[in-house]
Formats: structure tokens, C-alpha cells, sequence
């Protein structure tokens, strides 16, 4: 039986308790499952090798398969990545919201957070998680919670089931089941998509400048 710590939030005031309590988990190199806008997130130390092992071990995804970076805001996305002209369009225009730019990376971090010189980035207008990035002050990991290869888990307890111990926190928000993110390859010229979720096709191309 898990003996997983489950907390109730509410994901349009979150209580800064809930918040606190997931900061310190992470601080300490544990993992916490917290809702963005879309689905839930697997949140760990992006800069602790401790940390990111133990998250691909309780996703059971190899190391060569690369996972995101939350950044704050669009304005701290240069801390970690180079934002080109395409990159710069598509974070004016739907940033904070569903869409990972991939980015050439500009960070010291290392895989799974940077593959091929290339770092995924996500600023979400999720409360909780711009809750938790406030108080923390190294990056985090922006992941989906589930296993590797499995979809996207709608409820907490689907997570638990799947995740078990190895999450410290779990933040509760209720069942979420929004369209995942977009993920766009912004350091090829045209853009590459290479997952269209909530923002179209369409828009992406039509922001960046594709040709018809």
C-alpha cells in the first residue's frame, strides 16, 4: 500500500503551505506531482544529478529521452536557452500557456535536461507551479507524470498508482484533462513540430512564419 503524502490544492489560490511543503521536497532533491494547465507535472531539481536519476527511475524512461525545464516567465527563458527570432514569436504570442519551445541550450545543465546541445523549455500560467518556481532558486524539471510510454494521467490517484513512493508530494487539483502542450523545435529553420497538442499546427506555422 502507497504511503504516498497527498495534498488538496486549489489550483486558483493555492494554499502557500501546500506550496512550501513542495518546495522543501524538492530542495531535498525529492520529487513532487503538481498540476500545470494542462496535465499533471513531474517536478524535480533540474540541477541535481541525485534528483534526475531518481525521477527517469520512477518515469522508467532512459536517460537518452529528453525531458523539459520550467522557466519563471518569458523574460527568464535567456538564463537558459538562446531565443531565436522563431523562438522569440512563439513565446510573445502564446506564452505563458500549452507550448514547449526546444531551444539551443545555454545552461549548464545536463541530461536528460539537454540533449544534442537543445533544452525544452515551458513557462506555464498554472498558479501552483509559478507558486513553487517563486520560492525556489534552481530550475525544475517539466515532465509529464506518468510512466514512460503510458498516457497522460487525468487524477492524482492514477498517479499514485503508477508512481507509487517514489513522489514525496503529490499536490492535488482535481482531475485535469486538458490538451497536453505543443512541442516545437525552434533551432531548425522552419520550426519543426514535433507534438502538436493545444496550440494548432496552423497557429505555430502561421506565428513562425512558415510558407504555405
Amino acid at each position: 500500500m502507497s504511503t504516498a503524502t497527498v495534498i488538496t490544492v486549489d489550483i486558483a489560490r493555492p494554499n502557500s503551505r501546500a506550496i512550501a511543503r513542495a518546495v522543501t521536497a524538492l530542495s531535498d532533491g525529492l520529487l513532487v506531482v503538481a498540476p500545470t494547465e494542462t496535465r499533471y507535472g513531474l517536478l524535480a531539481r533540474a540541477d541535481s544529478p541525485d534528483a534526475l536519476d531518481r525521477m527517469m527511475a520512477a518515469k522508467q524512461r532512459p536517460v537518452s529521452m529528453p525531458v523539459a525545464v520550467f522557466a519563471p516567465s518569458v523574460h527568464r527563458i535567456p538564463q537558459l536557452a538562446i531565443l531565436n527570432r522563431q523562438g522569440k514569436a512563439l513565446a510573445e504570442k502564446f506564452l505563458p500557456g500549452p507550448l514547449t519551445l526546444v531551444l539551443e541550450n545555454r545552461s549548464k545543465l545536463a541530461p536528460p535536461c539537454v540533449q544534442h546541445k537543445k533544452i525544452g523549455i515551458r513557462v506555464s500560467p498554472s498558479k501552483v507551479i509559478s507558486g513553487i518556481l517563486e520560492q525556489v532558486t534552481f530550475p525544475v524539471t517539466a515532465t509529464s507524470a506518468n510512466l514512460s510510454g503510458e498516457g497522460d494521467a487525468e487524477t492524482i490517484d492514477d498517479i499514485v498508482i503508477a508512481l507509487r513512493d517514489s513522489v514525496a508530494i503529490y499536490l492535488d487539483g482535481g482531475p485535469l484533462t486538458n490538451t497536453v502542450s505543443t512541442v516545437v523545435d525552434c533551432t531548425v529553420d522552419p520550426v519543426l513540430i514535433l507534438r502538436e497538442g493545444a496550440i494548432s499546427r496552423f497557429d505555430i506555422e502561421s506565428v513562425a512564419g512558415v510558407a504555405a
